[in-house]
C-alpha cells in the first residue's frame, strides 16, 4: 500500500496549501503570508506529531498507513459497495485540494489527476506487476486507464498556462468561499469513482479463459485505448490550431482536417470511446453484483449525458460566432454529424 501512502502524503500537502489561502484577496503579499501562516500550521502539526524538519516520508506512511491498508484492503476484498467507497476516498484526496485551489479544477485537471490516482491505486493494491501487466486484460486496461488520466490532466494544465482565454475562463469560475466548495468535490469525486469502477470490479473478477467474456473484455479493452488515442490527437490538433490564431479569434481556423473530417468534435468522440469500452471491459466481471451494475451504470450514462451536452453547446456556440463564413460552413455541410458517426 506504499503507493496509496505516497499519494495521500502528496495530496495532504496540497490540501493545507489549499486552506492557507481561503481567505479572498488579491493583494499578493497578504496572500504570501497566509500561506506562510498555514506552513507553519502544517509544520507544528507535524512536530507534535514527531516529525519536526527531519519527518521522514516513512513517518508519514506510518501516521497514513492504516488508513491507506483500509483504503486497499476495500479495493481487493471487500464488499463492492466499500471497494466503490474506497475508489471514492482515493478520488475526494485529489479532487478537495485541488477545488480549493481552483473551483474549475474539479471538472478539469482534478478530473484527469483523479482517474489517474485511482487506477495507479487499483495497479498497487492488487499488485501488479510488469509480467502481469503484459498478460492480464485487466491490468493492460487499468494501466490505459492511468495513462488516459495522465495525458488528459497534463493537456488541460498545458492549455490552462498557454493560453489566455482557457487561463481567464478557469479562474471565472471561483465564486464560491473555498470550504464552501466541498460538497461540489465531494460529489464530483464519487461521480469519477463510478466511471471507474468497472476497472475495479475486471480486477476483482477474473473471467474464465478463452471464453466469449474474455474476448469481450478484449475487445473492449481496444476500444477505450482507441479512443483514448483519438482523444489525445484530436485534442492535440485542436490545441495546435487555436493557438495560432490569436490575430483571427473571430474567423474559423478550423481544425477541419484528420479525424475533424469524420466528425466536428472528434476529442469528443474518442472519450466516448474510451469510457465505453472501459464499462464493457469491466461489465463481464459485473456478475449478480447490483452495486456493480448500479454504479457502472450511473457513470458511464452520467459521462456520455455530459459528452453529448457538451457538443451540443459548443456546435450552437460556433454556429453564433462563425455562422455564414465560408469556411465554417463548407466544412459544417461536409461534416454532417456532431459526436457519433451516422447520429446527427
Amino acid at each position: 500500500m506504499k503507493l496509496t501512502s505516497l499519494l495521500a502524503s502528496f495530496w495532504l500537502g496540497a490540501v493545507i496549501r489549499g486552506a492557507a489561502s481561503f481567505a479572498p484577496t488579491d493583494h499578493h503579499l497578504h496572500h504570501t503570508t497566509i500561506k506562510q501562516k498555514g506552513q507553519q500550521q502544517l509544520q507544528t502539526s507535524l512536530t507534535i506529531r514527531g516529525g519536526g524538519d527531519s519527518m521522514s516520508s516513512s513517518s508519514l506512511s506510518s501516521v497514513l498507513g492504516p488508513a491507506a491498508d483500509a483504503v486497499g484492503s476495500a479495493l481487493v476484498s471487500g464488499t463492492p459497495l466499500r471497494a466503490v467507497g474506497g475508489m471514492w476516498a482515493v478520488s475526494s484526496l485529489v479532487i478537495v485540494p485541488l477545488t480549493f485551489i481552483r473551483q474549475g479544477y474539479s471538472f478539469s485537471v482534478g478530473y484527469g489527476f483523479s482517474v489517474a490516482a485511482m487506477a495507479l491505486t487499483l495497479l498497487s493494491s492488487f499488485d501488479i506487476s510488469l509480467s502481469t501487466l503484459t498478460s492480464s486484460t485487466p491490468a493492460i486496461l487499468t494501466a490505459t486507464t492511468v495513462i488516459y488520466g495522465l495525458r488528459l490532466a497534463l493537456f488541460l494544465l498545458l492549455r490552462e498556462f498557454s493560453v489566455d482565454s482557457k487561463r481567464k475562463q478557469i479562474k471565472s469560475f471561483d465564486k464560491t468561499p473555498r470550504l464552501k466548495r466541498t460538497p461540489l468535490a465531494l460529489s464530483v469525486s464519487l461521480l469519477y469513482a463510478f466511471m471507474c469502477s468497472p476497472a475495479l470490479f475486471a480486477l476483482r473478477g477474473a473471467v474464465e479463459a478463452g471464453s466469449v467474456l474474455e474476448k469481450i473484455q478484449l475487445v473492449s479493452t481496444s476500444v477505450a485505448a482507441f479512443g483514448m488515442l483519438l482523444e489525445s490527437v484530436a485534442d492535440q490538433h485542436k490545441y495546435e490550431a487555436k493557438r495560432k490564431s490569436k490575430e483571427t479569434e473571430d474567423k474559423f481556423v478550423g481544425p477541419s482536417t484528420w479525424s475533424y473530417k469524420l466528425v466536428r468534435h472528434p476529442n469528443y468522440l474518442g472519450e466516448i470511446l474510451f469510457w465505453v469500452g472501459l464499462f464493457g471491459a469491466g461489465s463481464v466481471s459485473f456478475g449478480k453484483s447490483i452495486v456493480a451494475w448500479l454504479c457502472g451504470s450511473l457513470g458511464l450514462a452520467a459521462i456520455l449525458s455530459i459528452m453529448l451536452g457538451s457538443s451540443g453547446r459548443l456546435d450552437t456556440k460556433q454556429q453564433e460566432k462563425y455562422g455564414g463564413q465560408p469556411k465554417y460552413e463548407e466544412w459544417k455541410d461536409a461534416v454532417k454529424y456532431s459526436v457519433i458517426p451516422f447520429f446527427k
